[in-house]
């Protein structure tokens, strides 16, 4: 035999845009099933009538003014939503209903009042509209369909049904004694499943699903696939505003399974209540719900230890007093007791308490009872915490790292439940913390990135095209969750569509805020931190000490950090010393050459490094494995220039500053104290254009031609070629200079933009140790700083 499924949804569902087609696709996907619609009075200002009782019994003048846009709203609705062969029986019933409307309104207003049994009956009219309105939509569409009565079917021992049929129950719902009025179609939908022994029943949410936290505390929260009854009615105690375990007794009752879904994503499967599906889960913690608006009171006195009653005196007084006691945690000393209570109560039952132990009081064996405000109550649930070791452990360590302090705890013996009491205004905080200590891969990484540019938007490109391979792969979890340039900035909780990071940095950037940025990249609630500087900016580096006490990660490829003034330079790398964190710049030299790698490997084995000595700057070994004299030197540097691989002034490079500041890196990897200044550096600009603005030096560039010519030749005499360098000595010498060198040696044999880097050791003393490759362009700049990226992930645990 086919199952049977009831579905109890909203009547502003079926009056919604495209509510009818929603519902007749749920249908469709039901296949031979039953399926029973139990249909919940609209709620919906311009449909809903039950307001014009007021108005009646306010004699207001405007009622039948009302009642007559309620008629044209309700004839325009079935013309929109029902094909025309299919809208008189409906648009008969309307004008009927309207009728009897207008009889109740009348005598309401005749006596000036009316009894809550009108409002429940205008609502049973306006849901038999909806029902009849659905019924003729799926009708329509061949699905054959039956509107009956609610109660028609519940106090029928036997009801009668066939395989294959709709059927839509209206009039007035049966009300949960203890939630009466609150969604009453869920309540009734379980009775109803319970009564004709469903296969499964389904609440349909207007808008919102069961997610592992408040989206709106968590944005990252993820929906909860499946879930136990118990699980479920934990999470509801503690504020899940879409579980009412009232409403899943009758469902609990037989152990029907119930599915929690959203009629605003209805192709999401919601969560699954069943206990068979739900404690086969490997998740330990399922969800985080939080109470707020919660005090806390304490009573603590030495003359309660050892006493038998006093808890129960407490409790009893609240209990008489109406006071609702959410949480309650004691010392193993019995010297305290303190417990959670509505801040709304608060006053009265501290007053209360205070009442109950006056003779104590007054006798010095209970010393206070005070209360404290502004709290909030975070429960952590999850039926497989049981004997699970370390829950405890993740659960106050990740409150701990997030700065949040505990006032009191709680645990049930079913170890189903953690409940600490908090101060309210830590309650986003603490349940990001706890998010992300439960939920989010050790290896999530917060990361900001600096200067979109040709190398910055080139890297977000790459990220893209590997995020899920290596999440899936390696467990990497990479998040950009904030892009900024020298303006404007775009920062998202959950991480940026890299695939549309353009459009959303240009629609929705908003003007920079660097303290803003780095405080949202640095959040708590994630694992790890990194800031990403793709920049020349000097600026920016000021900042990276700054940063690293915070405990953000630096990688970059700017070379301003580490050409700074040495003590600057010595502050930064003892900063990421001192907190753990990294500073990385392998690109600072050999883009994504593994140069500055390579120098460490070969200090930290216990190599000595004799010289470092190489091309690398890209621009400079374009021109020179080019140049063959054939053409002016200033011609192939404008012609350098026209296809992008030169600075916009080219000077930039022809100075020799570029191979300088390498040079400087390098030296103080090996361990010297070099500056900037200190190197003597062979500059291609001749000194009257150093100082000139840049069109005036495009113009006269061909007063280089005549030197380097010259120095061409010569070498081309010898069996040379020329090739500018950057060379550290094995005492820490550096200089900068266009350099001869013999055919057979790896810096004569570069081509184009090649970077080649020479190391001679003593294990390499014979024959140097070369490194060569493209040394220019954002493709393999970017690839190195991504490299970068992942060498962090690696040291921070990463199976890559």
């Amino acid at each position: 035999m086919n199952g049977l499924q009831v579905h109890a949804i909203d009547g502003s569902m079926i009056v919604a845009p495209k509510g009818p087609d929603k519902l007749l696709s749920i249908r469709k996907k039901a296949k031979d099933d039953t399926l029973v619609f139990v249909i919940a009075p609209i709620c919906d200002g311009e449909l809903e009538l039950t307001h014009l009782l007021d108005a009646a019994k306010g004699h207001d003048e405007r009622l039948w003014g009302m009642m007559e846009s309620r008629t044209d709203a309700w004839t325009s609705l079935v013309e929109d939503l029902i094909a025309a062969s299919h809208r008189s029986a409906v648009l008969q019933e309307i004008k009927e209903g309207f009728a009897a409307v207008e009889d109740i309104l009348r005598a309401v207003w005749l006596v000036g009042d009316f009894s809550e049994g009108a409002n429940r009956y205008i609502d049973a009219i306006v849901g038999g509209w909806a029902a009849s309105l659905l019924r003729e939509a799926f009708l329509s569409s061949g699905v054959q369909t039956r509107v009956l009565h609610v109660r028609d079917v519940v106090d029928h021992k036997d009801f009668p049904y066939s395989e294959e049929e709709t059927i839509l129950l209206t009039g007035e719902l049966y009300q949960s004694e203890t939630a009466p009025g609150d969604r009453d179609a869920e309540f009734t939908a379980a009775l109803v499943g319970n009564h004709l022994g469903a296969s499964s029943i389904t609440f349909w949410h207007p808008d919102r699903l069961v997610t592992t936290a408040d989206e709106q505390d968590v944005p990252s929260a993820t929906v909860i696939d499946c879930l136990t009854y118990a699980e479920a009615t934990e999470l509801s105690f503690f504020g899940s505003p879409v579980i009412h375990p009232q409403h899943m007794v009758p469902a609990m009752a037989k152990r029907i399974p119930l599915y929690l879904r959203s009629f605003s994503h209805p192709e999401h499967p919601g969560t699954f209540i069943d206990d068979k599906k739900g404690s086969e889960s490997t998740r330990p913690v399922k969800g985080f719900s939080v109470i707020r608006e919660i005090s806390l009171i304490n009573v603590e006195g030495a003359g309660m230890i050892g006493v038998p009653g006093v808890a129960r005196r407490l409790f009893a007084a609240m209990h008489e007093s109406d006071i609702s006691v959410v949480l309650i945690s004691q010392a193993s000393s019995e010297y305290s007791i303190c417990y959670a209570v509505p801040a709304e109560q608060a006053a009265l039952a501290c007053a209360i308490a205070r009442s109950t132990f006056s003779d104590e009081i007054a006798a010095h064996r209970i010393q206070n009872i005070d209360v404290e405000m502004g709290c909030a109550i975070l429960a952590a649930v999850g039926e497989r915490m049981t004997g699970v070791p370390g829950i405890s452990g993740t659960f106050f360590s990740a409150l701990g790292k997030a700065h949040v302090n505990v006032r009191a705890i709680a645990q049930g013996s079913s170890e189903r439940n953690i409940s600490v009491v908090i101060k309210e205004e830590d309650a986003k905080k603490a349940l990001r913390a706890l998010h992300a200590g439960f939920f989010l891969s050790n290896q999530a990484i917060s990361v900001g990135l600096f200067g979109p540019g040709n190398i910055g938007g080139t890297l977000l490109n790459q990220i893209a095209h590997e995020a899920r391979r290596l999440n899936d792969e390696f467990g990497v979890d990479i998040r950009i969750r904030a892009i900024a340039n020298s303006s404007k900035m775009l920062l998202d909780d959950q991480g940026i569509d890299l695939t549309n990071w353009r459009k959303l940095f240009a629609q929705k950037g908003e003007k920079l805020d660097i303290k803003r940025m780095v405080k949202h990249v640095s959040a708590s609630y994630f694992p790890h931190a990194v800031l990403v500087d793709c920049t020349t900016s000097a600026t920016l580096p000021v900042h990276y000490v700054d940063w690293i006490e915070r405990g953000i990660h630096i990688v970059t490829p700017n070379k301003k950090a580490g050409t700074a003034a040495y003590p600057e330079y010595r502050k930064l790398m003892d900063a990421g010393r001192r907190y753990g964190k990294h500073f990385l710049y392998e690109t600072t030299v050999g883009a994504g050459l593994p140069v500055i790698g390579t120098l460490k490997d070969l200090i930290q084995t216990g190599d000595r490094v004799r010289s470092v000595e190489g091309i690398v700057s890209g621009t400079l070994a374009y021109l020179f494995s080019n140049y063959d004299g054939s053409v002016p030197f200033s011609t192939l540097v404008k012609g350098a220039k026209d296809m992008g691989y030169t600075e916009p002034d080219p000077r930039d490079d022809l100075s020799g500053m570029d191979v300088a500041r390498k040079s400087v890196i390098l030296a103080r990897e090996m361990g010297y104290k070099v500056e900037v200044s200190d190197i003597a550096i062979t500059s291609l600009v001749p000194e009257p254009l150093r100082d000139v603005p840049l069109s005036e030096f495009l113009d006269k560039m061909s007063m280089m031609d005549a030197h380097i010519e010259s120095l061409y030749n010569k070498a081309k005499s010898e069996g040379k070629r020329l090739r500018y360098v950057g060379r550290v000595a094995e005492d820490g010498t550096c200089n900068v200079e266009l350099a001869a060198y013999p055919e057979s040696h790896p810096f004569a044999q570069s081509k184009g933009t090649d970077n080649v880097v020479a190391f001679t050791t003593e294990r390499y003393h014979v024959q140097p140790l070369v490194i060569q490759g493209p040394g220019a362009g954002p493709e393999v700049t970017a690839g190195g700083v991504f490299a970068d990226l992942l060498r962090l992930s690696a040291y921070l645990g990463a199976r890559l």
